[in-house]
This record gives structure tokens, C-alpha cells and sequence, in this order.
């Protein structure tokens, strides 16, 4: 995948063709006008997505991690930890050991410490603040995280349309428009398409 929009300076992003940048705009997106508040509420529902995922039954986690993708989280932590839990659910329900253990293997700890990797993954397999959720529940918790990274990535698209409009030449205004509506566009229909899956996972 290639980088989130997120962390490209506005500037940099070239003026090509859709086809060639539409990860970028798809990616994990940019945050709005209170950004404490929509990391804390991504954390936290990107969190019980992940402890409810490595409890469900096979069926509804291939179910449910077939809709999913890495770019869904914003947390780079919980896009390794659903990686993980996405490959053990091809031969087996997910555990919290067979993730661990294939965490381990992939090297899907990232940057951080052993430590630190499994303190997240305990907060995850034991939460303390929340009872894990049922497996009818998971379903609607995978809406609820691409709902964010649909609505992060018109936060992106309008701040880059923003940028255009201050800085490019008026003539190219409408150019640019019509690549970033091609970018919604594209967005929207793969949000659609995975919330409608979503919502006809049997539970």
C-alpha cells in the first residue's frame, strides 16, 4: 500500500491521474477539528473490534476480516494485530495465542518492543474498562471502523482541495476538483460495498 494521505505534507501530493494515487486517498485519512477526541474514539472502537474478532467463531471472524483492511485503522498497532488475526482466521478461529504467535512470526510487532506488543495485545485479550463484545456485536463494531476511515478520508480530500485553492493557479481550480471528486467517488463506493457485506454477515 502506499502512504497514507495522512502523512503526506498536502504539497507534496502530486496533480496525476486518479488510477495512480488512489490508495493514497483512500488510505487512512486525516483527522478534523478535534483530534484528541476522534483518536481516543478510533482507539477505542478500533480496540473492541479487535478483542471481540480474536474471540468469535470462525465464520463470523473470516466473515467480518474479509470486509477489513490494514488502511481501516488508524492505529498502525491494531492494523498489524488485525493483519494477524485476518491470516489466522484462513485455517483456524482466531485465539489470542494463535495471534500472538503470528504476530511473532511475521514481525507484525512493528516498531515497538516485545514488551510493549504484548501489553497491547493483554489490554486487548482482557480489557479492564469494558466486557469484550459478543459475536453478534462484531459486525456492527467493522462498520462502525470504516465509518471512521470514510469520514477521515473526506477530512483528507478537503484539506487537500483546500490547499489547491490557495495555491494553485486558478485555471487548474477545476482540475483538481474533478480528481479529488474521482477520489470520493471511488472511496464511497468501496465504503458501500463493505458496510453492505457487513450488515448480511449471519450472526
Amino acid at each position: 500500500m502506499t502512504a497514507a494521505l495522512s502523512a503526506l505534507p498536502v504539497e507534496e501530493i502530486p496533480p496525476v491521474d486518479v488510477d495512480d494515487l488512489e490508495d493514497d486517498y483512500t488510505a487512512a485519512g486525516s483527522l478534523g477539528a478535534d483530534p484528541g477526541a476522534e483518536i481516543d474514539v478510533a482507539t477505542d472502537l478500533e480496540q473492541e473490534l479487535l478483542s471481540a474478532l480474536m474471540w468469535a467463531p470462525l465464520a463470523i471472524a473470516r466473515a467480518v476480516a474479509a470486509q477489513l483492511d490494514t488502511k481501516h485503522f488508524w492505529v498502525p498497532q491494531h492494523a498489524r494485530i488485525f493483519a494477524a488475526i485476518d491470516a489466522v482466521a484462513t485455517n483456524a478461529a482466531p485465539s489470542p495465542a494463535l495471534v500472538n504467535a503470528q504476530l511473532m512470526a511475521t514481525g507484525g510487532q512493528g516498531e515497538l518492543s516485545a514488551r510493549s506488543a504484548q501489553k497491547t495485545m493483554l489490554a486487548l485479550v482482557a480489557p479492564t474498562h469494558r466486557p469484550i463484545a459478543v459475536a453478534a456485536q462484531v459486525p456492527y463494531l467493522a462498520i462502525a471502523v470504516i465509518d471512521g476511515w470514510y469520514r477521515r478520508g473526506y477530512t483528507a480530500l478537503l484539506t487537500a482541495m483546500d490547499q489547491r485553492r490557495r495555491e494553485a493557479p486558478i485555471e487548474e481550480l477545476a482540475e483538481h476538483w474533478a480528481q479529488l471528486t474521482g477520489y470520493q467517488q471511488r472511496a464511497e463506493s468501496d465504503w458501500l460495498t463493505r458496510r453492505q457485506a457487513l450488515t448480511e454477515v449471519e450472526r
